[in-house]
């Protein structure tokens, strides 16, 4: 299979993204019970990273089960044990940043954790965000903006 591949795209480098991803969708016709390692090069993670180094004001369990460990999990390739002591430091700064300190049961994280690297599902997008939790979202623009950190076009992230 893969020396026909390689043959093809010397044949036809013009071609050669299809016949890759011909190959990865043969290898693994579900993308959700592979490994998600593609995901890395794709897309701007840098907001994610402003929201877990400040927390939220409200809108923990949705940031972490949507967002935080899947990012942590999939696309920064932590194991389990240090995407939770990540999560748990968001929850941290979350209650001494903006007095968010309500319980987030330790036994719910390993499991949102394990589930989403099983499952290898990528973080929601900013704009898949704004679709599905629009509160949510405006909670974390506010923050990217007031920290200047994550490095986000605001202007495409707020278009319809």
């Amino acid at each position: 299979m893969f020396a026909e591949a390689a043959q093809r795209c010397e044949e036809s480098p013009a071609e050669c993204p299809q016949i890759a991803e011909s190959i990865l969708r043969t290898m693994c016709p579900n993308v959700n019970m592979c490994s998600v390692t593609a995901v890395k090069s794709r897309g701007d993670f840098s907001w994610i990273e402003s929201v877990l180094s400040t927390g939220v004001p409200d809108g923990r369990h949705r940031l972490i089960l949507y967002v935080l460990s899947r990012y942590l999990a999939n696309v920064k390739g932590l194991n389990e044990a240090d995407a939770v002591n990540e999560i748990r430091g968001f929850l941290e700064r979350s209650c001494k940043n903006f007095g968010n300190c309500s319980k987030v049961y330790d036994s719910w994280i390993r499991n949102v954790v394990s589930k989403v690297k099983s499952g290898g599902w990528k973080p929601w997008s900013l704009e898949k965000l704004k679709e599905k939790d629009p509160d949510l979202y405006n909670t974390v623009l506010k923050l990217i903006s007031e920290s200047g950190k994550g490095q986000v076009d605001t202007l495409s992230a707020t278009r319809s």
